[in-house]
Order: structure tokens, then C-alpha cells, then sequence
């Protein structure tokens, strides 16, 4: 099928043109069946197909155009077996086609990105999220004029007027921090978005804004970037202080274990003490003072270190 005089070709555009002429349900359900399944009957953009012996599909596997509507249709895919099952992505091409292809996109529906800008049109912008069809941005999705080659944080969303999926750089019509169902330490999944005066603002879950403050982050986090954090505080207005690390006894049970054994790495000492630098405790401990000083704390009142000027010393047994 990856060959556009295949006779079978024809057959399938003739089938996708019946639908579209005649209307009946009997195509539209065949399509929706197979989109739902994408079985072993398939067509691939560059002719290649997934094989059992790689696992994952093949560089020279692009895109899976369009599906065949008709299952009394086959064909032989070599490396398939009946019935197996893979994963694609759907969406509509410039045709107005479903598309299904093997690509992972930048973003999906119900996600933020930071996507870069490839075309600027009379009707709005073109975003690059990976796939062969761009990311449509429209001007009414802008909150201020984009320019090509930037990249900008979007949200994806399937727009039911024009049944497509489309981007927007209204990121607050969709990320809100109402009806937050969030605890204190909850692990959380960070997107970080943007620097301000008190740290860098960060979408949690991919519903809520959230505040990383600068003071706590001592490794270098890039737009986009997803990062594990924690739930700090709720606060009453609403804003969401999040953390890289647990905070309170249960990371200090963390970080005393975290401490114990770096100081058996280290022949049982390690150069720190109360005045070494956040930085320099980050650097050789992966955490955060304020959690360094509690770890000490802890394995101090247990009698398993001792303190020194410049260093921290495991106790002999």
C-alpha cells in the first residue's frame, strides 16, 4: 500500500470518497472501528512498517497517513502478526482527513508546551509540535503577535467548532488553580514555565500554576522541562508553593538515610557544617539546606555523628 499506483490504493480513495459523497453511517462506522483498533491493515507515509524484531517502530516509519475504511480489505505486512495492536495519535490532516500516525507530538490534547513558531498566515500561526501537519495557533488564540522562529507556551485543545486541534497562548482560559485537589508533600509532575521576582512559575499536573521559589532551587531547570517536585503549602488565596524536594519529617527521614550513606562513600566524613553553602549542599548531597540541617539534626540527637568545625564525621561503633 505505500506505493501510489497500488490498485489497492485506488480502492481505499474510492472508499474514503463514498463516504464523503454518500454520507452513510456504514463508512463512518468502519472508520471508526479501525481508528479505534489500527490493527495490522495499515499504510505508512515512507513505506516502512513495524517489525517484532525492533519493538518500536522504524526511523523510516514518518506517519500513517490514512487507514483503510473497509476491513475486507488486506494486505501483507511483513513483521505483523494478525490482531497486533500498536499505538498511534489522531488527528485531521490538511484535507480534513484522519490522520493515525506513529509519531509522538510534542504535546497532546489537555497539555502545555513551549512550541516553536515555523509560519505566520492571514488566518493565524503555524506551530512545529513534530508531527508532519503543523499546530494551528489563530490570531484569536493570541494574546500578543508571535513572530516565526520564537518559541511560546501553549496550551493544545480540540476546538469543537472547527473539530480540530488547536493551540492557544491563553494559557489561563485552561490552567487554574480552582478546585485544587492537592495535599502537602503530594508528589506532583512540574512543567517549568517562566522566571519571576520570586522564583519560577510551574504548571502542576498539567492543570494548576504553582511557585518554585529561587531560593530552594539550586539546579539549572529550562523552559518545558518536566521535573518531579512535591505539594509545599495551599495557600488561602489560592497559589501553590511546590518544592524539589519532600519537606518536613518525612524528608528528613529521606535525607538522614541520603546523608548516611554518602558519609560511608566518603571514608565517613564529608567537608560540611552549619555554614557551608546551600550551594555547595546541593552540589554534594542533591538537596536542600534547610533539609541538610534536619537530616544533622536528626542523626546528631541519635548519637551517630559527631560535629566538627569543617566537618561531619560518622561515629565508630
Amino acid at each position: 500500500f505505500s506505493h501510489p499506483n497500488n490498485k489497492a490504493n485506488h480502492i481505499a480513495r474510492w472508499l474514503l470518497a463514498m463516504h464523503d459523497a454518500t454520507q452513510k453511517t456504514v463508512y463512518r462506522e468502519r472508520a471508526e472501528n479501525w481508528f479505534r483498533l489500527m490493527k495490522t491493515r495499515m499504510k505508512t507515509q515512507a513505506g516502512g512498517y513495524q517489525t517484532d524484531a525492533m519493538g518500536t517502530v522504524s526511523p523510516h516509519q514518518a506517519a500513517l497517513k490514512w487507514a483503510l475504511q473497509d476491513v475486507n480489505v488486506s494486505c501483507a505486512i511483513p513483521g505483523m502478526k494478525e490482531g497486533k495492536e500498536i499505538t498511534v495519535f489522531v488527528y485531521k490532516d490538511s484535507e480534513d482527513r484522519p490522520v493515525a500516525t506513529t509519531q509522538t507530538p510534542l504535546t497532546m490534547v489537555g497539555q502545555a508546551a513551549y512550541l516553536t513558531v515555523k509560519q505566520q498566515t492571514s488566518v493565524g500561526a503555524f506551530l512545529d509540535w513534530g508531527l508532519d501537519k503543523d499546530l494551528f495557533l489563530p490570531f484569536r488564540e493570541q494574546e500578543d503577535a508571535v513572530v516565526v522562529g520564537e518559541k511560546y507556551l501553549v496550551y493544545t485543545y480540540f476546538d469543537f467548532a472547527s473539530k480540530r486541534i488547536v493551540a492557544t497562548t491563553n494559557i489561563n482560559k485552561f490552567i487554574k488553580n480552582r478546585e485544587v485537589d492537592l495535599k502537602p508533600n503530594e508528589e506532583i509532575d512540574l512543567m517549568i514555565c517562566y522566571d519571576n521576582e520570586v522564583g519560577t512559575r510551574v504548571i502542576i499536573n498539567g492543570k494548576h500554576w504553582g511557585i518554585l521559589f529561587k531560593n530552594e532551587v539550586f539546579v539549572k531547570l529550562e523552559k518545558g522541562q518536566h521535573v518531579k517536585g512535591f505539594v509545599k503549602k495551599i495557600r488561602e488565596d489560592g497559589k501553590i508553593d511546590v518544592a524539589l524536594q519532600k519537606q518536613g519529617l518525612d524528608a528528613a527521614k529521606d535525607i538522614k538515610e541520603i546523608l548516611l550513606q554518602k558519609l560511608k562513600e566518603h571514608g565517613g566524613q564529608i567537608k560540611l557544617n552549619d555554614d557551608s553553602p546551600p550551594e555547595m549542599v546541593h552540589e554534594l548531597l542533591g538537596i536542600s539546606k534547610k533539609n541538610f540541617k534536619k537530616a544533622v539534626g536528626m542523626l546528631y540527637k541519635e548519637a551517630k555523628i559527631e560535629l566538627t568545625d569543617n566537618y561531619i564525621k560518622l561515629k565508630e561503633k
